[in-house]
């Protein structure tokens, strides 16, 4: 049996018994309850589309990309499964709680073996109809490759004759063809408007690797440059990321202070964006407040907001560590006679993810080898240059403390 989804983005999505049983599981379902973009709704007010419409449209885009590049459906069901399932490790409010997932647990949204190799539990009879599914039990019914889905997910699994796993994680793959045409749909900016069914024309294997044509040197620069302008202005917008990280705080600050908050730990990834709220709301002291400035949109102001490029190497050096940037925190706030917890550092440090995708391969006509999509497109190439010197440090606080931190990083950051 197959149906059709409506998506705003993609049309009719076409979707089999295999996938109408996964969308039909716990899991999947909670997907429906965390945002795609985090806090981006403060600035954004139509920014409130979920991981479960994201994941219906990477599956749409590999199930394309799949059937141009000739694979049976039966051969790569895993691979489909993948692309629908990919997200189910993201805990609320998505990316926002990523850094305390990793901190806490040491696993990444991407780490999701205890979700796919749950044990089973078997219901009581009179339980049955009731009770919802679960992934892992669904793939076992199918009889699926658990660890090659896993791979597919991460990014590291391996391969014999084609390689896969890159079609998904990779620089130039279907998750980012569908958030950045997403993204850009839901909150207005023009900036992400793709041409997916061309830049999907514009890929092919060379020797086993997926790369990218030249049919595909356009729409695949086109792909970076509107990722380049969307950071700016949607993904490092810096409302929405002074709310993430007063959020972030927040649910750090709780664990830590909760005698019986340990639990919080293993289970972040199986709460929703209100299950979280209503945690933090629910709290006393800094979490609490945290949570009610949010909600209210009384965030902290910018108190220094400059280009990483500007300050001393000194400064710079080890920001991308938590514990540097507590230390420069510490010391802005003991400078300004502000509680430690009301000053926030916010340091941009996520040039890897743009640099990767620079490096996608491109198979020239009559060539044998391949080259990096920077060192064939000048465009990609200057882009990259100017990403890097544009990225920013921040430190925010309360509107009260503004003029007395200010001075105080000042200080810090350039004396």
């Amino acid at each position: 049996m197959h149906k059709v989804i409506r998506d705003p983005i993609h049309g009719y999505i076409e979707i089999n018994d295999l996938a109408i049983a996964i969308l039909d599981t716990v899991e999947m379902q909670r997907l429906r309850r965390i945002r795609q973009l985090g806090f981006s709704y403060l600035v954004y007010p139509g920014a409130n589309h979920t991981r479960f419409e994201h994941s219906l449209g990477t599956y749409h885009l590999m199930n394309v990309l799949l059937d141009k590049l000739g694979v049976a459906k039966e051969e790569e069901v895993e691979l489909r499964v993948a692309s629908l399932i990919h997200d189910i490790g993201h805990g609320p409010y998505s990316h926002v709680t990523e850094p305390i997932n990793q901190k806490f647990t040491g696993k990444t949204h991407e780490d999701i073996e205890d979700i796919l190799f749950m044990h089973r539990v078997e219901p009581e009879k009179s339980d049955v109809e009731e009770r919802s599914s679960h992934i892992a039990e669904i793939l076992e019914t199918y009889r699926l490759d658990k660890h090659k889905i896993l791979g597919y997910i991460n990014g590291t699994g391996k391969s014999t004759g084609r390689d896969f796993t890159k079609i998904l994680n990779g620089e130039i793959d279907v998750d980012k063809m569908d958030y950045l045409v997403r993204d850009s749909y839901y909150t207005g900016v023009a900036y992400g408007v793709l041409d997916n069914m061309r830049l999907i024309q514009g890929l092919d294997f060379f020797e086993g690797s997926l790369v990218i044509t030249e049919k595909g040197i356009l729409p695949a620069e086109y792909l970076l440059f509107s990722r380049f302008l969307m950071y700016p202005t949607v993904y490092r917008h810096h409302t929405s990321r002074i709310a993430r990280l007063m959020f972030a705080r927040a649910v750090e600050h709780y664990i830590n202070s909760e005698p019986s908050s340990s639990q919080y730990e293993l289970a972040l990834r199986k709460m929703d964006d209100s299950e979280m709220d209503v945690t933090l709301r629910t709290a006393d002291g800094y979490p609490r407040d945290m949570m009610e400035r949010i909600n209210e949109r009384r965030l902290f102001k910018r108190a220094v907001y400059t280009g990483v490029i500007n300050l001393e190497g000194r400064i710079v050096e080890g920001l991308s560590t938590g514990k540097r940037v507590r230390e420069l925190e510490r010391e802005i706030s003991r400078k300004a006679g502000v509680d430690e917890k009301y000053v926030i550092i916010d340091f941009q440090d996520d040039k890897e993810d743009v640099l990767k995708e620079s490096e996608a391969r491109v198979i020239i006509r009559g060539e044998q080898s391949t080259k990096s999509l920077r060192e064939v497109s000048e465009l990609v190439s200057i882009l990259s240059r100017v990403f890097l010197e544009n990225s920013k440090l921040g430190v925010y606080t309360p509107g009260k403390y503004r003029d007395a931190v200010k001075k105080a990083a000042e200080r810090v950051l350039w004396c």
